[in-house]
């Protein structure tokens, strides 16, 4: 079993894009031009969005023909929208072992990863974001529609240069982890000590200030996320009356499997030598918090097939990601351990990763694995 966590990360980044690390929006390849136009307009999509939305419909031509996870409206769809609350500030919270103020709520935002994207745009904050990279499948439909004018520039591990994510003048950058991917100056992007050199401050949301801390978080980091965005923009009745609604949801899947035997169940993401596991994480704690058990450890990623086939798994729950077909990872599964008790059982379940991120679409993904572990408990 291997524990190289910076190799877990880059894995599930990977498998959310569908292939190698693209090169950072706005750095040309050798013998092209390196000039960096000027942003458009706020609202507008200027030339370098529009070859990014191009480059982006090209990566993601026909990946979409298996559902990759819930476009129906979120769970924010039927909020009543609210004013920033100006008393509230100056804002002080502690992120990541720093302390950031706002002393106003922050204007001109750029989202870097779909999870943090996605709260944004459920607490009704679209008219403050600037730009929006990192989004690896479809938006829910209300996002979306909230989104539709906000440029894009970047996608999934071909994040944005330096240059371009510091022409958009920022004043609060929002990801997932402080280190590496969208900060990694070796690839050309922005490093955090970079923006906050032009007075724009830098929001790590996940739980994740680094690629070890990945494991620790569960579910509850999603509600933490909730709040600490709500004090930064002053829409802290938003953010309770959407983490109230999660609670709900969370409650009543909870309270269906609360009384049924816990069953032996593994999270596979792909590969076949070694094959990658989720134990940890949000992904642990939603397999427990469903009534199941983490066969492996929760600091585990990846197993050799020999492990997996030895394994006592009554329930594999396939992750799958856009551009792959997770019926083509079940009959692999099928095919490769036809004597796991998962498999002599039929039971073998789809789930789309980006219903398991730690964002508002959690409720989604740990419904759907309660299903899978406990279909008696919803009949």
């Amino acid at each position: 079993m291997k524990r190289a966590y910076l190799l877990f990360v880059f894995l599930f980044a990977l498998a959310a894009c569908g292939g190698a690390p693209a090169s950072p929006v706005g750095i040309a390849d050798e013998g092209e031009s390196t000039e960096t136009e000027a942003p458009a307009a706020e609202g507008e999509v200027g030339e370098s969005d529009a070859e990014v939305a191009t480059e982006t419909e090209a990566m993601d031509e026909g990946a979409m023909s298996t559902e990759t996870g819930s476009v129906e409206p979120s769970i924010a769809a039927d909020l009543p929208p609210v004013e920033p609350d100006l008393s509230a500030f100056p804002a002080t919270i502690e992120n990541c072992e720093r302390t950031l103020t706002f002393e106003q709520p922050p204007e001109r935002v750029i989202g870097l990863w779909q999870p943090p994207n996605e709260m944004l745009l459920a607490l009704g904050l679209e008219d403050r974001i600037v730009a929006l990279a990192g989004n690896y499948t479809d938006l829910p439909s209300d996002l979306a529609a909230a989104s539709s004018d906000i440029p894009t520039i970047g996608t999934s591990m071909a994040w944005p240069s330096r240059e371009v994510l510091l022409s958009e003048m920022p004043d609060l950058v929002v990801g997932e982890g402080l280190e590496g991917f969208a900060f990694d100056t070796a690839q050309g992007y922005a490093s955090v000590e970079q923006i906050e050199e032009t007075g724009a401050q830098v929001l790590s949301t996940g739980g994740s200030c680094n690629p070890l801390e990945g494991f620790n978080r569960e579910i509850d980091v999603v509600y933490n996320d909730l709040r600490t965005l709500g004090m930064i923009f002053g829409v802290s009745e938003r953010a309770d009356a959407l983490i109230e609604a999660l609670q709900q949801q969370q409650d009543e899947i909870t309270g269906r499997v609360a009384d049924m035997e816990p069953v032996p169940t593994v999270f596979y993401n792909g590969g076949e030598g070694p094959l990658n596991v989720l134990s940890g994480g949000v992904w642990g704690d939603a397999i427990t918090q469903a009534g199941g058990t983490v066969v492996f450890e929760e600091d585990v990623f990846q197993v050799s097939a020999e492990e997996f086939a030895s394994a006592p798994t009554e329930v594999i729950l396939v992750g799958y990601f856009p551009g792959q077909d997770p019926d083509e990872l079940i009959a692999y599964l099928r095919e490769t351990f036809p004597n796991l008790p998962a498999v002599q059982n039929d039971r073998l379940y789809p789930v789309a990763t980006i219903d398991t991120e730690a964002s508002v679409r959690i409720m989604n993904g740990l419904e759907t694995i309660a299903r899978a572990i406990h279909p008696e408990a919803f009949e």
